[in-house]
């Protein structure tokens, strides 16, 4: 468009406009109604002072067609963050903004000479076009023409500034690329109300238990299934087993239960810590997790059945352990301003037994949790223990995930917390981060370093299991430069832990 300098793109993604310099990589989004405003302004003319603030930053960006064309060897690249480097064949190993599923963004590599490797390696966020050009032993032209492939709206590797990258600029860990959109979702795993149906999921649609946590789904504590230093050492479930131990609730003259104990890592690891005999009873809806437990925790015995369902008798279990799994449970849409029937009359029914005042409008609730919470308190023997760990609050509306290949709910603490006091049974909420005394500032790999790695290992044929690794934990086949750490704060391989609470439930 005229409006804007020679190299500027206006891009058109996730619903929102973009100014986009292809010399330097810098970038304004914008609505569709600003730009209508921004062209409808008249080069050579004052722009309205309603738009004066937006036209100071286009012109600095040299956006504008009477901006002042830019002087790419006197400006500073800087190195996108999501960008990996393999010194060993060499290549940059990148994410394609333009190629985006439900589980990330397609990656590809970019093969480089070994002058470019050095101009890269070179581009530190502190030199100048000019002086990465003479460190890397490059010709200024060749090294300008080398950038402009990566600040060009289809690579995002290098943004060309005024001034030093700070460091932790989100801009450098972000693309200007489609949303990421829903994955699709099989047949059955909806009722007719629209209500979350996952029995014939759980029952045939996990396939291989060994990897299923790293490729379809991952959980806290399966990204924390190896010693880690967040929990001093430890792995995730020896670090439960010494909480839940230090508070009086492992019991050894009863049966401690685990409900849907995926792959078997956490209950391996709880048994780790027991320290003696102890009657340990694993109950999934699976066939393929139960065999694949079978591996990790021989000794133990294992049902087929439901969390909804538990087949055990009365006032039988002294401890119960179920984690990250009442998000897979029903999930029912109710509005209280229409007649409830099916599932929605069940929520309607139990939303008056327990009391709890609906929401208005239509609405997700927990029902397969708060059936859960009914066969715990069937279960649970005098002085017994449950232990649920998901991810939600305490009053957040449940919302779906989007990005998985089954429908999993966040979870309503308050309502489970109502219904478990009014089944006579104490209840307590904590974030799952202060229940496992976990250190949030320990590092992990980020997440896009994660994906950029897995990525590489899929194209090799390899599997890379999904850890919340450390620099002294990953281990590679190659060597690679660029990857990022972050806190256990920022995402990582798996869930955002604190996004996770913890529910623990007492019978007197």
């Amino acid at each position: 468009m005229s409006r804007f300098a020679p190299d500027v793109h206006v891009l058109t993604t996730a619903g929102q406009v973009t100014l986009w310099h292809a010399r330097t990589g810098r970038h304004v989004p914008l609505s569709e109604e600003l730009l209508g405003e921004v062209l409808r302004w008249t080069p050579g003319l004052l722009p309205p002072p309603d738009l004066a603030p937006l036209a100071r930053r286009l012109d600095e960006l040299h956006l504008l067609r009477e901006s002042v064309p830019v002087n790419v060897g006197a400006l500073i690249p800087c190195r996108s963050r999501l960008v990996l480097t393999l010194p060993d064949v060499p290549a940059l190993w990148m994410p394609d903004p333009a190629v985006r599923t439900p589980g990330g963004h397609a990656w590809r590599e970019l093969v480089l000479t070994p002058g470019r490797l050095a101009l890269w390696r070179a581009c530190n966020g502190s030199r100048t076009v000019a002086q990465a050009a003479t460190t890397a032993g490059l010709p200024l032209v060749d090294a300008v023409e080398f950038l402009r492939e990566l600040t060009s709206p289809g690579a995002q590797a290098i943004q060309l500034r005024e001034r030093p990258v700070t460091r932790r600029d989100p801009s450098l860990e972000r693309l200007v690329a489609p949303a990421r959109g829903a994955a699709p979702r099989p047949a059955g795993q909806y009722g007719a109300l629209g209500e979350t149906t996952l029995g014939a999921y759980h029952h045939s649609g996990i396939t291989d238990g060994a990897t299923h946590f790293d490729d379809r789904e991952t959980t806290i504590a399966h990204a924390f299934g190896v010693p880690h230093p967040a929990l001093g050492g430890q792995r995730y479930g020896e670090r439960l087993f010494d909480v839940l131990d230090g508070r009086g609730y492992v019991r050894r003259d009863a049966p401690i239960v685990e409900v849907g104990p995926g792959d078997g890592e956490l209950g391996a690891a709880f048994l780790s810590r027991v320290g003696g005999p102890v009657d340990y009873l694993r109950i999934d809806a699976s066939p393929e997790l139960l065999r694949t437990q079978r591996g990790r925790m021989p000794g133990t015995r294992e049902i087929l059945g439901t969390a909804t369902s538990l087949p055990l008798a009365d006032r039988s279990v002294g401890l119960l352990v179920s984690n990250e799994v009442i998000a897979d449970l029903s999930a029912v849409p109710y509005d209280p301003s229409r007649a409830a029937d099916g599932a929605a009359a069940e929520v309607e029914a139990r939303l008056r037994r327990y009391r709890i005042p609906p929401h208005e409008g239509p609405a997700l609730y927990n029902l397969g949790a708060w059936l859960f919470l009914e066969e715990i308190a069937r279960v649970l023997a005098p002085g017994g223990v449950a232990w649920l760990s998901e991810f939600g609050g305490l009053d957040e509306l449940p919302e779906e995930t989007t990005q998985l290949d089954h429908p999993e709910v966040s979870i309503h603490f308050g309502h489970l917390v109502v219904i478990a006091r009014a089944l006579g049974l104490r209840a307590r909420v904590e974030p799952l981060a202060d229940f496992l005394r976990a250190d949030l500032g320990a590092q992990q790999l980020a997440r896009h370093s994660y994906e950029g790695l897995r990525a590489r290992m899929r194209a090799e044929g390899r599997h890379l299991a999904a850890r919340a690794y450390t620099p002294e934990s990953l281990a590679l086949p190659w060597p690679v430069e660029g990857l990022q750490w972050v806190p256990l704060s920022d995402p990582g391989a798996g869930p955002l832990l604190t996004r996770f609470m913890a529910l623990t439930i007492e019978r007197e």
